[in-house]
């Protein structure tokens, strides 16, 4: 939920890293050694937007861990329903090939049902 404090306090942070680039930057494109500056505007400009990124992300944590809400929502999904599994009775008798012998030993196949 944004207050209004949310909305002055990123108003504020985005408007100083506005006016920090600014001054940061040059006017005009010179071949100077500017890498110090560089790298203080690139960590100062990581430092705010993760504080920016942070705080839309979580926005009860600006207040302390004891008013931390979660930022995640209730599951899409339901819990699946465990019912007792559905024995199906067959509908034709349950029949299977066994190997028999003759009389003679010889060896034949017959389907043998129950």
């Amino acid at each position: 939920m944004w207050t209004n404090i949310n909305r002055f306090a990123t108003a504020g942070l985005v408007a100083l890293t506005i006016a920090g680039t600014t001054i940061a930057t040059t006017s005009q494109a010179e071949a100077r050694n500017n890498f110090g500056r560089g790298l203080a505007a690139g960590i100062a400009g990581t430092i705010i937007g993760g504080a920016l990124i942070a705080g839309a992300r979580h926005p009860g944590y600006a207040y302390g861990p004891a008013y931390y809400a979660p930022a995640y929502g209730p599951p899409v999904y339901a819990a699946p329903a465990y019912a007792p599994p559905v024995v199906y009775q067959p509908v034709y008798p349950r029949c299977h090939v066994a190997w028999r012998q003759n009389a003679w030993g010889d060896m034949y196949r017959v389907r043998v049902c129950d």
